[in-house]
């Protein structure tokens, strides 16, 4: 792909990462990155018009490629870091994904360890078999995979046992609703499953310290959301490290 391949807008994309913290709020494990647009005069917004004037597949999977090339370049900036990047079923469901990527991540110079493809469960569900070898695949080169937004579609806890995942993320709606019963209970119950099948977890949303204490007693590994940090430049992550957290032992 080529960096200047026009994606059908004037505004330019460019990636800011939220960051992801121990679940004490003590240390900075990962970033996740999510895309914005950077408009001519410099200030920049939500992506949904640069994303709306794209007009064909070739656009939309141009712009995917300049995203993955992207977060794999920023990645080397914080090499104790995860680096977290969303991945459409289009993308993914293609035969040489795996191939492409990891030939990305070997150009690029990232240590394969250090990037994380987060997969929505439409994208698993469209091809099973093939999203499964896709993702043993990727990690046997060491990319690691999350199950991203869980709770907000089929979620079936079958996933967590039939596919290679490293990760499970609760989508921000299970995290909302933690202060009822019922939903405190789901959280509490997909949390110890997750961790019995040997995978980490991250809340998505996380708002109050209300959120956060309860999600620490739940067994949730990390966190992510407004309380620590909203999404920030590639500069105010450094300054973040800078100042607010100790940096991550490695591993």
């Amino acid at each position: 792909m080529s960096d200047a391949a026009a994606i059908g807008s004037a505004e330019q994309p460019t990636l800011f990462y939220q960051p992801q913290v121990t679940a004490d709020g003590g240390r900075f494990v990962g970033l996740e990155a999510l895309l914005r647009a950077r408009r001519p005069d410099g200030s920049v917004t939500g992506p949904q018009d640069m994303l709306a004037a794209i007009a064909t597949p070739e656009e939309a999977d141009a712009l995917d490629w300049r995203i993955l090339r992207q977060a794999c370049s920023d990645a080397r900036r914080w090499p104790d870091l995860s680096v977290a990047v969303n991945i459409g079923a289009r993308q993914f469901q293609h035969p040489d994904f795996s191939a492409r990527m990891i030939a990305l991540i070997a150009e690029v110079g990232v240590a394969p360890t250090q990037i994380e493809l987060e997969l929505l469960e439409g994208t698993i569900i469209e091809d099973f078999g093939r999203a499964s070898a896709t993702m043993e695949a990727l990690r046997a080169h060491g990319v690691r995979i999350a199950l991203d937004d869980f709770g907000t579609g089929y979620s079936s806890l079958s996933y967590l046992q039939k596919l290679p995942l490293d990760k499970l993320k609760l989508d921000k709606s299970m995290v909302e609703g933690v202060g009822n019963l019922k939903a405190a209970a789901i959280v509490q119950a997909v949390t110890a499953l997750s961790r019995a099948l040997g995978l980490k977890v991250v809340a998505e949303g996380v708002e109050t310290r209300e959120q956060q204490r309860f999600l620490r007693i739940s067994g949730c590994h990390y966190l992510q959301g407004y309380l620590f940090s909203p999404a920030v430049s590639v500069e105010a992550v450094d300054e973040l490290l800078r100042q607010r957290w100790p940096r991550p032992e490695p591993g």
